[in-house]
């Protein structure tokens, strides 16, 4: 198997290596040992090595490993095809579409009115949309997030009142953004709490567990033994809880 290659970079800031038909960005770290990963969407190659190893050392350690990054790459990128075949498209705010709240399917039906544009849940499960005549996507996706906001607000604000006084806290502020790696997040030195917006689209016991979690690190702001007892005391289900939340959900559209 070939052990040549070229390089494109210096030799602390990144540099690709074009080898086995694949180019691989070298990452100079210190660490003591090499390390190759392939990851997704696209199948990128990396390899993290240490500060003095030579360069040949790291083309040798990306030739003997061609076959396994050639099943990764393959594997991943079968993945992705396979997800972006059933992918649905994004909301354009439109009648028919399907938007979720806390679990439950809701089907949007878009309504013009020459009055104040909102928002309105019936009780046959029909998200009621009443836009301007001619209202751009833009717009009526904009309402539907400000009641999903002011929607996940009312529950949170609910449950924080439940547990925050049998935990013995006293949050100062409670946040609502979206998040692309957490469902929440919480700054125990000011008792600020941040939720992640998608969770008006999960089911209730996903949201309390994210509060109690949150609420959790007013007390313990690490993860060891003394949040893990607090979790058991408080929500004992809560490991069934977060793995629930490590399960896809539907998207609205």
């Amino acid at each position: 198997m070939p052990t040549s290659g070229s390089f494109r970079g210096g030799s602390r800031s990144p540099a690709v290596v074009e080898i086995g038909g694949y180019e691989v960005t070298i990452n100079r770290k210190s660490i003591r040992r090499l390390s190759l990963g392939v990851h997704p969407p696209d199948g990128r190659v990396a390899v993290s090595a240490p500060l003095r190893i030579s360069e040949r050392t790291v083309l040798r350690f990306v030739a003997e490993n061609l076959a396994w990054i050639e099943h990764h790459r393959t594997r991943i990128l079968e993945e992705e095809r396979r997800a972006a075949a059933t992918r649905r498209p994004d909301p354009q705010a439109r009648s028919g579409e399907i938007w979720w709240r806390f679990g439950q399917a809701l089907r949007l039906e878009v309504e013009e009115t020459s009055g104040r544009p909102s928002v309105s849940l019936r009780p046959d499960r029909r998200l009621e949309l009443l836009a301007r005549p001619a209202s751009a996507s833009s717009d009526r996706l904009a309402q539907l997030e400000r009641w999903r906001r002011q929607q996940l607000r009312v529950a949170a604000e609910r449950s924080m009142a439940h547990w925050a006084p049998a935990m013995h806290v006293e949050p100062q502020f409670l946040g609502i953004r979206s998040m692309r790696t957490r469902w929440g997040t919480c700054v125990p030195q000011v008792g600020r709490i941040w939720l992640n917006l998608e969770l008006v689209r999960r089911p209730p016991s996903d949201l309390e567990y994210v509060v109690v979690h949150e609420l959790a690190h007013l007390r313990e702001g690490s993860h060891g033994r003394r949040f893990v007892a607090i979790m058991d005391r408080h929500l004992p289900d809560w490991r069934e809880r977060k793995a629930s939340l490590d399960r896809p959900w539907p998207v609205d559209g």
